[in-house]
């Protein structure tokens, strides 16, 4: 779906209610070096999806159908969401309280993303995009899942290529600094998290 806009500055109490769950993953983590890995993996492919969605997108001005867009419509949401299991499972583990915890967490996480976050923003999304583009709309929605991405491409005759300039413009580089950071935190947290070294 070739419209994902830059959220809005302003604190709202939804973006609070994120932070403070991202926060509260992050400084009760405890890493063990597989799934630290695996995770960190998963957040590197997260941020690769999301440059590649950008790259085609022009928000508002085209619907965009190619790359990632050819097999989801929502490939940016994708990607946040690849990155949230990445975060978790890089922060957690099996063997402990604290990281059964962080694991568990996570689950409500990703039940938010699926049962409150995605419908409110495809609910605000598809109608305003029908506005704009019509038919071409109903067109792509025919052909190419939601969220869940079809394995091959869907062919909708538009040869737009990708652009760093749109991956620039679209400001999602410095995503890539707030994935390392995070990933950071989590391998550093008991050197700064009072609530790691407090956890029993």
């Amino acid at each position: 779906m070739g419209s994902e806009k830059r959220a809005s500055k302003r604190l709202t109490w939804r973006k609070a209610a994120v932070y403070a769950a991202g926060l509260l993953v992050v400084s009760t983590a405890d890493p063990r070096p597989t799934t630290f890995w695996i995770g960190a993996a998963l957040v590197a492919l997260a941020w690769l999806l999301r440059i590649w969605a950008f790259g085609h997108l022009e928000k508002n001005q085209v619907l965009v159908t190619t790359g990632p867009y050819a097999h989801t419509r929502n490939p940016a949401y994708l990607g946040s969401f690849l990155a949230l299991v990445g975060v978790a499972l890089a922060a957690g583990n099996p063997e402990t309280a604290r990281g059964r915890f962080v694991w568990g967490f996570a689950v409500v996480l990703v039940a938010a993303f699926f049962l409150v976050y995605l419908p409110r923003k495809m609910k605000r999304e598809y109608p305003r995009l029908e506005r704009l583009f019509g038919d071409q709309v109903r067109r792509h929605a025919e052909n190419v899942p939601d969220f869940v991405p079809r394995l091959t491409p869907w062919r909708s005759g538009d040869d737009r290529r990708f652009s760093w300039k749109r991956v620039a413009e679209n400001h999602e580089f410095g995503w890539g600094l707030v994935f390392a950071l995070v990933l950071l935190a989590v391998h550093e947290v008991d050197r700064w998290s009072p609530m790691a070294r407090w956890w029993p």
